[in-house]
């Protein structure tokens, strides 16, 4: 149903330029993350296929509800030590900005001893950005956001990974063609990813997984004009800091808490989130909510499904 959405969309659409124009990360990333960093495609001998996607403000009475999702799908060839993988993306930044991603990932593995593997990553491919308000109504068909735009660019990212024993460390840095290129609302900036997780045994069959991460969207912090109004402001450099801590039970069930906060210099977007799952036999299910910690409550209901595939071929997982 079209609504007359433009105030509302306006606030969304300057939210989405201040803090959101960083990809779409999955809160469940723990379980596939090449799409953020291609070098997570080894060490596992099993065919698998992951996808998440999140339902943004479904409550919040917008009359629709923003909707990311990505796919994930990689297999790893032990006698040549490569990972081949195909990452996909598709993410609403606010509700007619739009981003879809497709890619190629490549890994190949290291073996520095028994029980130390470096993996070093690569992925490319396209990604489009696009402004699409056609689907709404506007109190002001005059109005120069009312104007339809699209942009299709070469995409690469790069990523190493280390893991020791119970120990998983992680770095990466996407969208290389665009480091250093000055903000646009249709150009993905870079992002510096890097995270550590580790994997504590307990007695009975349980487990602790404590995790951190840290992204750092660049590029942002280019003076902008307004062709409009002719003023200049700034849009400042984001960081996002992620804590998570996940209970598993026979590496079959799990239960988990974290935070996840970012801050520019005029806005922030805190949120603190629940998430829980199985897995039964080739299949896992997550299901995450974020519940916000602002004075902006979008985030309250936001709703994240996940559901990942797993096809055995001879060895067991390592990382669960």
């Amino acid at each position: 149903m079209k609504r007359k959405l433009l105030f509302t969309i306006s606030f969304l659409l300057v939210s989405a330029s201040v803090f959101a124009q960083g990809d779409f990360r999955p809160t469940e990333q723990m379980f596939s993350r090449i799409n953020a960093n291609p070098s997570a495609v080894g060490n596992n001998e099993n065919i698998q296929i992951f996808s998440a996607t999140r339902l943004q403000w479904v409550e919040a009475g917008l009359g629709e509800s923003p909707v990311s999702t990505v796919l994930n799908a990689h297999y790893y060839v032990d006698k040549i030590k490569s990972g081949f993988g195909l990452s996909f993306s598709y993410d609403e930044l606010g509700i007619s900005n739009q981003t879809i991603s497709a890619k190629i990932v490549y890994a190949y593995n290291i073996d520095l001893r028994e029980d130390m593997l470096l993996s070093l990553g690569l992925s490319a491919g396209v990604i489009n950005k696009s402004f699409d308000p056609n689907h709404h109504e506007w109190v002001d068909p005059s109005d120069p956001l009312n104007e339809q735009s699209s942009v299709t660019n070469f995409d690469l990212d790069f990523g190493l990974e280390l893991s020791y024993k119970y120990v998983l460390a992680g770095f990466s840095i996407t969208h290389l063609p665009n480091i250093g290129k000055e903000f646009e609302s249709l150009t993905a900036p870079s992002h510096i990813n890097a995270y550590v997780r580790g994997n504590i045994p307990l007695p009975k069959d349980f487990s602790l997984i404590p995790a951190v991460s840290f992204v750092n969207v660049g590029a942002m912090n280019k003076a902008v004009v307004d062709d409009v109004t002719n003023n200049t402001y700034q849009i400042v450099e984001e960081n996002i800091m992620d804590y998570g801590l996940t209970a598993m039970y026979q590496g079959k069930y799990w239960f988990g808490i974290g935070y996840r906060g970012g801050v520019t210099e005029n806005y922030s977007n805190n949120v603190a989130y629940l998430m829980a799952g199985f897995e039964w036999h080739w299949l896992r299910v997550g299901y995450c909510c974020d519940i916000s910690v602002d004075a902006i409550d979008y985030s309250t209901s936001t709703h994240e499904i996940m559901l990942s595939f797993s096809i055995p071929t001879k060895k067991d997982y390592v990382w669960p």
